[in-house]
């Protein structure tokens, strides 16, 4: 062990000596001490043994001195006692020499106890010792060499598109430099006071703020803060936080003490301070792409840093702990919020007065900006990159020298830009009205372009793709009601629902855009023309867990309750958790334009989730690392539904685009889904903010072709009795039509997978029915169902009607009573409806459905019965009568002698595609009464024009003219006439050579009979 312990002080000594040279002794001094120590540990302890033995004899000679005296004053009672004693043996030799080696063994045993514990404390502490040194030697190692260049030339940051060309810079080029003597002495108090207050009098870094913030960090506290000082701040910026990612706080703590070294052993040593209080000015990002205090005075108060008063002064100040947040431009109340912090810390330590802080926080921060403009075309997109960046590494790119490769397609952004600057779409409503646009790429997620909004001033100002939380309307439907229906519950694109009044389940009624209800539809028709009934009957089928799951999982959080992970309250007081409102988009917080782009691209891909995002790689121009995003785990592909759920509501969304509400989005001869929404203040808002009650606060349209996801947010950003939309939606959809101008046609088509299959069904039936050979056309329609659980029962309702059967021919005189049995089917037997319409499906309206059925089987079908036919001698049939299903007899009374078949089907009056078969029975009749008719004239005659005169028919029954008694009708081109004189007139309209050909038809005594007549017009 002493050898362990030698080599491990040699080596201690030789590195620090090495690497610290002269300093290095002091570790020497600190670890001699305790070397020595270690090594004459047995004398110590037999210097403190002898040390405690002497004290003990001391203390026997006091006890002695104290019993004499006693024992003096007591000398006759002594006596005595001596008197009455035993007399005690004295032990013997071998009895002494025992106690004496078990005294010794004890102390023996004591000391090595001692030795032990004193060789694990020193072991342990020359253990830190070396830790700490190793540290240190690794710190002074991994460090860069100090390059004072850095502190004033630095790489810039260079964007590139997806065809690998520069389309924008950031840093070093647009910073402006100043000199100590230029900066005001109120902006240097008020840095002083806010991030440095001990800045003059510590050697580069404040040692009790340093180490209770490394230790907080280590124990993974929220608050540790970073107490790093100005020149750390400066040496970080500059030289080591750029060749750095910090990925966890090892890393973190590892820079910060790489911090320490280079300020206290080169920073402080080679500058003074007001030369690193220049350096610190000249090197922060203050807002964006705003880089140093001289820019920043120009950007936000159009004046050199010189002239900087308390007021703007003091709000720089604040702006260097979170540049970005308390971006007065972007956040004008919480940068007022910090800059009254950083008043009242310069009162706190003196630079001010109590007076001078009152007067200062007075001056709203509005009323000192000057406005700013975009540095770039692709300032929005410029902007989300670098809100990504930073998110993704820690880095801001304007600060750390990087090469950022992004998914920008100029010609889509472009077209964005056009539509918002007013170029390609002029019907703006006025300079206030906004829109956020996203457009991604649904196969790798990533961004390809970004519509920030409109009038955008600055850079890293509010983003209305990214950063306009809105509630999303109809758009929501997708994603919280037919999406996990189909998911969970098997919907398919024919799911039925009742569109009819209807409530939430805590009580509160639900209606529609139009305050009307459609009675039954179907789940494509619904979503066309976006009904909220419908999309809440389908929420309040779905287990809410589920649904909490699919949404969550296409990158929106919503939590089923308190206790899940992702659970959040907003600042507006409301939380994420589901509930029935947002089944119509009335969600608590809201969602982006991005993420509403992000969302729908998963049905557009199969079902797969990707993050999106516009970086593809960043690589680091100070150090050779390299980000490839493609390789990240949150921006893998994710499997989040399956592809039947996905094609599902495909069909249904590109259904919306040709035969709904298509927002927009339709574009011939390419492939669209998509989906409108509507969001409307409500009453109370209306009423605080003098705002006509049911104005529109969010107009959207979220579409997607096979190859990109686009979502529009159309509206304003703060509604009041002067900004609100009405509830026409046409501005929101000629915007998207002008969007869409610049989103690549494609006739891609999303193909039906294996576990989805096309079905034509029956209208109107529930559950599904497959459509049977009788269904008409207008009652056929193909729906689309999950593989499983399609329909495969075929719909009785127009299928063929059963024959009748027994049929019988009873002579009743000279005429024939027939007779026949007929089972009615189901479909058409009133209880059997009864029971069918009580289906849950048809909600309250169960009655009426049924009646609606039965009037439809009467007026459109025109009921059901028998007809009577007559088998003419060509084989067709000629129709008797018809007779109500209530009977099933039938006096057929013959017009001539001789055989005749006739013929009985079950059918409908109207309709005969289902008839029955043919159920036959021949009558022979004889002493039959028969019809007679004949032509008054000719059979073919010709007239001149204008000039014909109609001579009528000879209708004789048994030889007894019956004209005057007999109905009589005349028809010509397919026009039947019931009297003489409008034939007449009919006929002397035609022209000259025109041949037409007239019917007759006689009807007596239920008989009827017909003759022809031609007729041929020539000219007078």
């Amino acid at each position: 062990m002493n050898i362990i312990i030698s080599i491990l002080f040699i080596i201690i000594t030789i590195l620090s000596i090495i690497i610290f040279k002269v300093k290095g002794l002091l570790i020497l001094i600190i670890t001699l001490p305790l070397y020595i120590i270690y090594l004459n540990s047995n004398k110590i302890i037999d210097i403190i043994k002898k040390k405690k033995k002497g004290n003990n004899k001391d203390n026997l000679l006091e006890r002695k001195e104290v019993e004499f005296v006693s024992s003096s004053s007591r000398r006759g009672k002594v006596n005595d006692d001596k008197n009455k004693k035993k007399k005690v043996k004295p032990q013997n030799k071998k009895q002494a020499n025992k106690s004496r080696d078990k005294k010794e063994k004890s102390s023996s045993k004591k000391k090595g106890i001692v030795r032990k514990i004193l060789t694990i404390l020193l072991g342990f502490a020359i253990f830190c010792v070396f830790a700490a040194t190793a540290f240190m030697i690794y710190i002074v190692v991994s460090t860069s060499n100090f390059d004072p260049n850095a502190l004033v030339n630095q790489d810039q940051t260079v964007l590139y598109d997806k065809d690998g060309n520069e389309f924008a810079t950031l840093g070093v080029q647009k910073r402006e430099s100043v000199t100590y003597d230029q900066l005001p002495q109120v902006l240097v108090d008020a840095i002083v006071a806010t991030e440095d207050s001990r800045y003059y009098q510590h050697n580069g870094v404040d040692m009790a703020r340093f180490l209770k913030a490394t230790a907080l960090n280590l124990i993974g506290r929220d608050d540790a803060g970073g107490a790093s000082t100005l020149t750390m701040q400066t040496v970080k910026n500059n030289l080591t936080k750029k060749d750095s990612l910090e990925t966890n706080k090892i890393k973190k703590i590892i820079r910060k003490f790489q911090d320490v070294y280079l300020s206290v052993f080169f920073m402080e040593k080679k500058y003074s301070k007001e030369e690193i209080l220049e350096f610190y000015v000249n090197d922060s990002c203050l807002g964006g792409s705003v880089y140093g205090v001289e820019e920043a005075s120009k950007y936000y108060f159009g004046k050199d840093v010189s002239e900087l008063s308390l007021p703007e002064a003091s709000l720089i100040a604040g702006m260097y702990q979170a540049p970005n947040k308390y971006n007065p431009y972007k956040n004008p109340d919480k940068a007022e919020e910090r800059r009254n912090t950083v008043l009242k810390l310069m009162v706190r330590h003196g630079y001010i007065t109590e007076e001078e802080m009152k007067m200062a926080q007075a001056v709203s921060v509005e009323s000192m900006l000057v406005g700013a403009k975009a540095d770039t075309d692709y300032q929005g997109y410029v902007d989300t990159v670098i809100d990504e960046v930073e998110k993704l590494t820690g880095d801001n790119p304007v600060v750390v020298p990087m090469k950022i490769y992004t998914a920008l397609d100029r010609s889509i952004q472009d077209g964005i830009n056009d539509v918002l600057n007013g170029t390609s779409y002029t019907r703006w409503a006025n300079d206030s009205v906004q829109a956020g646009i996203a457009v991604t790429n649904v196969n790798d997620g990533t961004i390809v372009a970004v519509g920030a909004g409109r009038n955008r001033e600055g850079k890293r100002t509010f983003n209305f793709a990214t950063q306009a939380y809105r509630q999303p309307g109809s758009t929501a439907k997708p994603l919280f009601d037919y999406g996990p229906g189909f998911e969970y519950n098997d919907f398919s694109t024919y799911t039925l629902f009742n569109d009819e009044p209807w409530t939430y389940t805590n009580g509160p009624s639900v209606g529609n855009w139009d305050n009307k209800y459609q009675g039954l539809i179907t789940l494509k028709q619904a979503v066309s023309v976006s009904r909220n009934v419908p999309a809440l009957k389908a929420f309040q089928q779905v287990d809410k867990k589920n649904i909490a799951k699919f949404v969550s999982s296409l990158g929106i959080d919503i939590a089923y309750s308190t206790k899940d992970e992702n659970y959040k309250e907003y600042d507006n007081g409301g939380d994420n958790i589901l509930n029935e409102a947002y089944s119509i988009g009335g969600m608590s917080y809201g969602v982006t334009p991005l993420e509403m782009a992000e969302a729908y691209a998963s049905f557009a891909n199969g079902g797969y989730h990707i993050e999106s995002h516009a970086v593809i790689k960043i690589e680091y121009r100070n150090s050779d690392e390299t980000i490839v995003t493609s390789d990240l785990k949150e921006y893998q592909k994710e499997k989040v539904m399956s592809d039947s759920t996905a094609y599902l509501m495909n069909n249904v969304l590109q259904y919306a685009v040709e035969y709904g509400f298509s927002g927009g989005a339709r574009v011939y001869g390419s492939t669209v889904a998509a989906k409108t929404g509507t969001s409307n203040l409500d009453a109370a808002t209306c009423k605080a903010k003098g705002i006509p009650i049911g104005s529109v606060g969010d107009l959207w349209t979220v579409a997607y072709t096979p190859e990109y996801s686009v979502a529009l947010w159309y509206g304003y950003k703060e509604n009041d009795s002067t900004h609100y939309l009405g509830s026409a939606s046409y501005p929101k959809d000629d915007l998207m039509s002008a969007v869409f101008k610049s989103i690549p046609k494609t006739t891609k088509k999303w193909e039906i997978p294996s576990s989805v299959v096309a079905v034509t069904v029956e209208k109107e039936t529930w559950p599904a029915q497959l459509a049977s050979e009788y269904t008409p056309d207008s009652m056929k329609i193909t729906e689309y169902f999950k593989k499983g659980t399609q329909p495969t029962e075929v719909s009785q309702r127009y299928a063929k009607l059963p024959a009748v059967t027994n049929l019988k021919s009873t002579k009743e005189g000279s005429n024939y009573k027939l007779t026949w049995n007929f089972k009615t089917p189901d479909i058409l037997d009133s209880a059997y409806l009864s029971k069918y319409f009580s289906n849950s499906v048809y909600g309250n309206q169960s009655a009426n459905y049924l009646q609606a059925r039965l009037d439809y089987n009467n007026n459109t079908l025109g009921g059901f019965g028998f007809g009577i036919y007559k088998k003419t001698s060509t084989g067709n049939l000629e129709l008797i009568d018809f007779i109500d299903s209530k009977s099933t007899e039938y006096t057929y009374k013959p017009t001539s002698n001789g055989s005749v078949d006739i013929i009985v089907r079950a059918e409908y009056k109207n309709f005969k595609d289902n008839a029955s078969d043919e159920t036959k029975i021949t009558i022979s009749a004889n002493n039959v009464k028969e019809l007679e008719i004949s032509l008054s004239g000719n059979e073919s005659i010709s007239v001149t024009k204008g000039n014909y005169n109609e001579k009528g028919i000879i209708v004789k029954y048994n030889d007894k003219n019956v004209t005057l008694l007999s109905d009589i009708t005349y028809t010509l081109n397919n026009t039947t006439y019931k009297s003489k004189s409008e034939l007449e007139d009919e006929i002397n309209r035609l022209e000259a050579d025109k041949e037409v050909e007239i019917t007759y038809s006689a009807t007596y005594n239920k008989i009827t009979k017909k003759i022809t007549r031609k007729i041929k017009i020539i000219e007078g």
